[in-house]
């Protein structure tokens, strides 16, 4: 069964967001603030809402960004259930967003600061974590990875003497931000600011935001296409900023439409067996009536012969061999 995402955020977040989910064949339903508002100011428009949704779709509330309060969410999920409509499965909680929140009493980063320290951290449904590099943002729009410490390094607890960052105000921003997505039962990613001269925290922000948009480049995973993957609970992306002296291949292939009944189910192999691995159906499937979907599949590698590998097992999975 296909998926239907129904997001609550900022329009210039849901463009990013849309374009994920529409490649991995799942619809996207983006909410903005006002509309949520006007939702709520008059219950008939729920149901009228609600009737233009997909009814052969399974159906996943989220929250995107920062611009939708705890209390919005709560309000919105309790008109839901006034107005009779069930069969929606919330990935964001109310209660979520208020542990987020709650701790969120730092105020704006300094104006006189000319640097600060980025750190984002995903969680998906299955308590998958990972962990982008911390990174450098300055004024001039400039991003530096912050050396000594990567996702992997993170999550295992370790690495080879010398890698580790010597600051220990950095691995206690990364413990203090592990034990926060635990707590709040996180989807999505939280997004931390921190002061590079003192290490205090001065910002959070959940999900796709300003600070994230560098990813969108320099990331092998941004983090729209990872909220996008924590909502459907696939595997996690690659975190790590790109590599551009790896291999690059990307290959575009035909495949017979009846292989695409739950467009999702590949990427549970495909996406845990190379995090670096990407596929996007180009053929719309909710309006096509083809016998046959064009799909694109692309990928980093270290080398050319791995390349060739990891492009063969992607293109005989999706062909259904």
């Amino acid at each position: 069964m296909r998926a239907l995402i129904i997001a609550l955020g900022r329009s210039d977040n849901h463009a990013l967001l849309a374009t994920h989910a529409r490649s991995l064949g799942v619809e996207y339903q983006g909410v903005e603030g006002y509309e949520v508002s006007e939702l709520l100011h008059d219950p008939t428009r729920i149901k009228a809402w609600f009737a233009r949704l997909p009814k052969d779709h399974t159906l996943l509330l989220a929250v995107i960004d920062s611009s939708i309060a705890p209390s919005t969410l709560r309000s919105f999920i309790s008109a839901l259930k006034s107005a009779g409509i069930t069969g929606i499965s919330v990935r964001t909680t109310p209660e979520m967003l208020e542990a987020i929140t709650a701790t969120n009493t730092e105020g704006s980063p300094r104006s006189d600061s000319d640097s600060l320290h980025l750190l984002s951290i995903a969680r998906s449904p299955h308590n998958q974590v990972a962990i982008w590099p911390i990174i450098t943002l300055t004024r001039r729009g400039t991003v530096v990875e912050v050396a000594g410490i990567n996702s992997s390094q993170v999550l295992s607890g370790g690495g080879s003497e010398g890698e580790q960052e010597d600051d220990p105000r950095i691995s206690l921003a990364i413990d203090r931000a592990l034990i926060e997505a635990e707590k709040s039962s996180l989807v999505g990613v939280i997004n931390y600011v921190i002061d590079p001269d003192d290490g205090s925290l001065v910002r959070r922000e959940f999900g796709a935001s300003t600070f994230t948009f560098w990813s969108e480049s320099a990331s092998y995973t941004t983090v729209a296409e990872q909220m996008v993957r924590a909502i459907l609970d696939l595997p996690l992306g690659d975190t790590r900023m790109i590599d551009f002296e790896e291999y690059f291949l990307q290959e575009e292939l035909e495949i017979d439409s009846a292989l695409v009944m739950d467009p999702t189910r590949p990427f549970l192999h495909l996406f845990a067996r190379n995090p670096r691995l990407k596929v996007r159906y180009l053929t719309d499937l909710g309006s096509s009536d083809a016998t046959t979907v064009w799909i694109s599949i692309s990928l980093f590698a270290s080398s050319e012969e791995e390349a060739l590998t990891e492009m063969a097992h992607a293109r005989e999975f999706m062909m259904g061999k």
